[in-house]
């Protein structure tokens, strides 16, 4: 998988919900300020992805429309000649 593939999951609220209270309980539980501060910092990253979820779930998503081409009638025209040009291609200079 490439970093700028997007997977989407879904994961329940009720899913999330009980992350966050197991890692509150560790939380309670950690012997020092370091872990604390980790499970804190887990709990929060959580809480984030279910208000973006949210959020993003409430915008109202606007329809993209896509309109072809229209071709003109242009008669087909002999390519214009040029002294200083070296070849028929636009890259030739």
């Amino acid at each position: 998988m490439y970093a700028d593939e997007v997977v989407n999951v879904d994961i329940s609220s009720k899913q999330m919900l009980d992350k966050m209270e197991e890692l509150v309980t560790k939380a309670k539980l950690a012997n020092s300020e370091t872990k604390l501060q980790g499970y804190v910092v887990a709990i929060q990253a959580l809480c984030e992805v279910m208000v973006d979820e949210k959020s993003e779930n409430n915008k109202i998503m606007k329809p993209v429309t896509f309109t072809q081409p229209v071709m003109s009638n242009i008669p087909n025209a002999e390519p214009v000649k040029m002294d200083e040009a070296n070849g028929d291609s636009l890259f030739d200079f």
